[in-house]
């Protein structure tokens, strides 16, 4: 007797949800996007200064030379990122040479033209000024023979 009731029961608590669900419309949720709220980026950061400093290390390690404005606006966005991070020069300082560290055992390959300097050229050309990347153009009403040059992309 009691085996019955069981699954008349359950048989019962079956047959009332699937009921129920189609009787009940599904829920729509409301999505609210709010444009000035603040969003955890800590990853992503993170990641762009991790990358930023693989890019130093092998500009370390290969002893790439590099324009002096280049030299500066990579070093404030560095300080931007680090300092978005909440790290302190001593923690920045541990970060990266654990990074140049991962980068040494690598051997990065230092050759002009190689993978690891044509990454160091993609990253330095973000920060070259079109003073520093492209001869300037002569004087208005200057006649040349030569065609003008073109920014590099």
């Amino acid at each position: 007797m009691i085996r019955p009731l069981a699954v008349f029961a359950a048989l019962a608590l079956t047959l009332g949800t699937s009921a129920a669900q189609e009787i009940a419309p599904p829920a729509t949720p409301d999505i609210v996007v709010d444009p000035a709220a603040t969003l955890n980026t800590t990853p992503k950061q993170a990641n762009m200064l991790t990358g930023f400093y693989a890019t130093l290390a092998v500009i370390d390690i290969c002893a790439v030379t590099i324009e002096p404005d280049i030299t500066a606006g990579m070093e404030a966005d560095r300080k931007r990122l680090e300092t978005a991070l909440g790290m302190d020069p001593a923690m920045a300082a541990t970060a990266y040479d654990q990074v140049k560290a991962d980068v040494e055992k690598t051997a990065p390959d230092c050759t002009e033209g190689s993978e690891d300097r044509r990454g160091v050229d993609a990253v330095t050309a973000i920060y070259a000024t079109p003073a520093t990347s492209a001869p300037a153009a002569p004087p208005a009403g200057t006649v040349t023979t030569e065609p003008p040059a073109t920014p590099a992309r």
